[in-house]
């Protein structure tokens, strides 16, 4: 292959190829900067601004706009990493942290500028790099799309599963390279997988009795905080924080102390998450429901003295 074509290198058996760089990789940097900026902002207006329900859903924006902004990060990390390993036995397609491993033997056709397009519409969090994304189409199925050009100037990799579609700048090159790696035939026969970080193939992602009890827990959290700060201004500034055994109020605070209350239950919240992720990282998996259950049910004790002392 002598120093490999360009945009691809030798390194070893393995060749590299890079796709034509595309724009959206840095508008999808700018914008991740852009929203932490803002909430720069949102913080110090939070801190200048007294309690109440519009502070609430600023505070509420905070891990809102994080979500978004690590989506922005890992779509833009793709975009700045992706690239195409071609060797006797595989092509892999290089996405941030991920490795999608295209067995050489499974592929049974190759699509040169097939002028598909896919059935499905833009969706906003395919961006950046909306041609990263698994489409379908006619006559080409379900296609898995790493590329930084429309599908109908990919080149597919036809497998019996599903396709892949990919753009390298030196597509001469590339299809040079596949052409010699299939004529030397498989050396380690290989399975089509999508290698990920061990966090992202945790089964508690797939199970839902845990996803709703973890969910349940930080619902109960929002509405607590939520329905304090929006009674708050209403609020006496000193209210009746404890009663005696004959139900008369025996201590009297600031209604800031009232925050006690949700600070409890986010407590309980975020110290029962951890121990029940701990446990159920070790097959006790009863024993973690226990514990993210009993987040909820501390979450609910709290509602109601909160909405108790509120009516004062």
């Amino acid at each position: 292959m002598g120093a490999g074509p360009p945009g691809g290198r030798a390194g070893g058996k393995k060749m590299i190829f890079k796709p034509p760089p595309s724009p959206d990789r840095w508008r999808g940097l700018a914008a991740a900067l852009g929203l932490i900026l803002l909430d720069a902002i949102v913080v110090r207006v939070i801190l200048n601004r007294s309690v109440d329900g519009l502070s609430f859903l600023l505070v509420l924006w905070i891990p809102c706009s994080l979500l978004v902004i690590a989506l922005l990060a890992y779509r833009t990390w793709g975009a700045f990493t992706l690239e195409y390993w071609v060797d006797r036995d595989a092509v892999t397609l290089v996405w941030g942290p991920t490795r999608q491993i295209v067995p050489i033997g499974q592929i049974e056709r190759v699509l040169v500028g097939a002028g598909a397009s896919p059935r499905e519409p833009f969706r906003p969090w395919h961006w950046p790099y909306p041609h990263r994304q698994r489409v379908t189409c006619a006559g080409l199925g379900v296609v898995n799309s790493y590329a930084t050009r429309p599908l109908a100037d990919q080149i597919i990799l036809q497998t019996p599963r599903e396709s892949y579609g990919l753009s390298p700048r030196d597509a001469d090159g590339f299809m040079d390279a596949l052409q010699t790696r299939y004529a030397l035939g498989v050396a380690r026969p290989l399975h089509a997988e999508l290698r990920r970080p061990p966090l992202w193939t945790w089964p508690l992602w797939h199970d839902r009795a845990a996803l709703v009890l973890v969910g349940a827990g930080l619902l109960g959290l929002l509405l607590l905080f939520g329905a304090l700060c929006f009674r708050f201004p209403g609020l006496s500034s000193d209210l009746p924080l404890h009663f005696n055994v004959n139900g008369m109020p025996d201590r009297i605070a600031a209604k800031s102390g009232l925050f006690a209350l949700p600070v409890i239950g986010l407590l309980a919240w975020s110290v029962n998450l951890v121990a029940g992720i701990t446990l159920y990282r070790r097959e006790l998996r009863s024993a973690a429901y226990l514990l993210w259950a009993g987040a909820v049910v501390v979450d609910g004790i709290a509602g109601l003295a909160l909405f108790n002392l509120m009516r004062w």
